[in-house]
């Protein structure tokens, strides 16, 4: 984005994209996947932004390291993913009675580039992205802290040695593992009650510049999942808002759920971060 938006301007500081994917990853025939039908819809859905203040994401923070099995602190992706999952979870499961062994799945997307050893180049261009998928049971006790711990921990198993065994030849079979994975956790949940997460966080979009001056806000469509989140800076302030998708039966829950009603502020004007 960065070099497209540096060419658009006309800078003479080119940034040269690096297509060093292809050669790490090569293409294989043999891997077929499509996203289960289940999990996408035709069907009317509804989006809402919810907006995490910076006093909020303080607050939220605090609580959890507070109440967390871990030493390390929450991160912003970490913290407002929680909310969100648990949240939707809640929502689900009310509008579709759950089981006790009824899951309820999040598959958070993950940028590879930071997670390789060495780290790939920052322009690198292609899909260097892979899925984590947790569950949690929504008819149990469902914690904030426990949920973030599911998060961190699936997100940790694609480290350096997960990325050095998709390479080359044999790569193939890490990654008919990982959609076996993914198919595994939508097969498991009523109704493909399963939540896909993205985080844009740390970025840098609201720096981009194609020549008629940066972004005050932008917007990621839903490539038509039923149920979608995904996280982004507010331009000043120092706040997250999170994207959310669900059914409209779902979203009238989830908007006036405790939790997502201490945290954040539903649908406020992008014009309010500008100054």
């Amino acid at each position: 984005m960065k070099a497209w938006a540096a060419a658009a301007r006309g800078s003479p500081k080119t940034i040269s994209p690096s297509f060093v994917a292809s050669e790490i990853f090569p293409n294989n025939p043999r891997l077929e996947y499509s996203v289960p039908t289940k999990l996408l819809t035709t069907k009317v859905l509804s989006t809402k932004r919810f907006v995490f203040n910076s006093t909020a994401l303080a607050l939220l923070k605090a609580q959890l390291v507070a109440n967390a099995r871990s030493a390390h602190p929450p991160t912003r992706t970490e913290a407002t993913t929680a909310v969100v999952w648990k949240a939707a979870a809640k929502a689900a499961s009310k509008v579709r009675p759950f089981g006790p062994q009824s899951p309820h799945a999040l598959i958070s997307v993950v940028n590879l580039r930071n997670k390789a050893s060495p780290p790939l180049p920052k322009a690198s261009i292609g899909n260097l992205l892979d899925a984590a998928g947790a569950m949690c049971f929504p008819a149990g006790q469902l914690d904030l802290p426990t949920l973030m711990g599911e998060l961190r921990e699936s997100i940790a198993k694609i480290n350096s040695e997960h990325i050095e065994s998709m390479k080359g030849e044999k790569g193939h079979e890490t990654f008919n593992e990982i959609l076996r994975g993914l198919n595994h956790l939508t097969d498991v949940t009523v109704e493909g009650d399963c939540m896909f997460a993205s985080s844009l966080l740390n970025s840098r979009i609201y720096d981009l510049d194609f020549g008629w001056g940066k972004p005050i806000w932008f917007y990621i469509m839903n490539p038509g999942l039923c149920r979608f989140m995904y996280l982004n800076e507010t331009l000043k302030g120092g706040g997250v808002e999170a994207i959310v998708t669900l059914s409209p039966e779902e979203m009238e829950i989830f908007e006036r759920d405790s939790e997502v009603l201490s945290y954040t502020t539903v649908n406020p004007s992008p014009l309010r971060f500008v100054q």
